[in-house]
């Protein structure tokens, strides 16, 4: 990146936490590009408008950080920490304000050595666990949830983007020694993207349940869509599947209760066009939500029969070499809980039972 122009604006700013004065920086408008977004919402690239600037990864600037006190947080968090009616901070600033010496310690371990100036993979990782150390001060009851989720996918994707890379040992190599020392005192530090991904969907989960940010059903139930994925990028089918279940059954329920409501207001005569309307647009998002949940579901169902495939093509060689009837053979797969799908796939549609009338 060119020592002559730079993408940033510098800003000067009390830290909420220490009242320090903390220099931090924010990138100038419109200067890249986000190209090709992953069903998680990661950016898979950054295009610059100013090819100077291309050394520069905009993920690595997500937290502002005051370098006196160590205290790291988003932007907005950080200038305006009691904003949201619903902002812990008051709970999270006396508990930063307690810590024990083992949580000083991992503190001044994460924050110790972060300059914005040369800013790399390793920086990153440390202010972003760094966040996350301090978010999880607060007791269980009083945590963040949909922050925490947040953070924790973010350490996601930079070990994504660094295993993308190809990177061998030049940053990832002593990223992960520093990951062992620590986790001596951290014992539950996440060490790669599985790890990470887990605990962002556990935190979603919990986020879903309570957060009021979730508490529209649009966004509750693209939050369990975007938990479906977490699950199934780790190979988690059966949580991937409750998740998506959700989702329908939800948005069933919610078709229902919009139904009733036309039908009550109608017959009270409160059913404007403009009422109609409004009703009718959100009973289509839901409904967009969940064809994405089929579509997922269908997808899920195709992972399963793919990996169940061979092992039910060998059960049924071998009883139809045994001379055993086609249905014997489907009650068998039924049995072993094969995927129906995958028994119409490999036997063909059931035989329809004759009706055995009086006449």
């Amino acid at each position: 990146m060119s020592e002559k122009k730079s993408p940033f604006v510098k800003k000067t700013v009390p830290c909420p936490m220490c009242s320090a004065q903390a220099e931090n920086r924010f990138f100038l408008p419109k200067l890249f590009m986000e190209k090709g977004l992953e069903s998680d919402r990661h950016v898979v690239e950054y295009k610059w408008l100013d090819d100077s600037f291309e050394d520069c990864n905009p993920p690595y600037y997500h937290f502002w950080f005051c370098p006196s006190c160590k205290y790291t947080a988003t932007q907005k968090d950080f200038t305006k920490p009691t904003e949201d009616s619903d902002s812990n901070f008051n709970v999270l600033k006396r508990c930063y304000h307690k810590m024990n010496p083992a949580q000083k310690q991992m503190v001044q371990l994460l924050g110790g050595d972060i300059d914005f100036e040369k800013m790399n993979f390793s920086m990153a990782m440390k202010i972003h666990l760094l966040a996350v150390f301090i978010q999880q001060l607060v007791p269980e009851d009083s945590r963040d949830t949909s922050k925490l989720a947040s953070y924790y996918l973010r350490i996601g994707w930079l070990f994504r983007e660094r295993k993308a890379k190809g990177d061998k040992d030049t940053e990832m190599a002593p990223t992960m020694e520093f990951l062992e020392k620590i986790s001596k005192l951290w014992t539950t530090v996440p060490r790669n993207e599985e790890d990470c991904l887990n605990i962002a969907a556990s935190y979603f989960e919990k986020a879903y349940q309570s957060h009021p940010r979730y508490s529209d059903i649009v966004t509750a139930s693209d939050l369990m869509l975007l938990i479906a994925d977490l699950y199934l990028r780790t190979k988690d089918i059966k949580k991937a599947m409750q998740s998506i279940n959700t989702v329908m059954q939800t948005g069933m329920k919610f078709r229902t209760k919009q139904g009733e409501l036309i039908r009550k207001e109608k017959e009270a005569g409160n059913l404007t066009i403009s009422r109609k309307a409004q009703i009718d647009a959100q009973t289509n998002r839901v409904n967009t939500m969940m064809d994405r949940a089929g579509q997922m579901r269908q997808d899920i169902v195709q992972m399963i029969i793919a990996k169940q495939e061979p092992k039910a093509k060998q059960v049924v060689a071998k009883m139809q070499a045994q001379g055993q009837d086609t249905e014997v053979i489907r009650e068998k797969l039924k049995e072993m809980k094969f995927e129906p799908q995958l028994i119409t796939k490999l036997l063909g549609e059931p035989k329809r039972k004759k009706f055995l009338g009086l006449f």
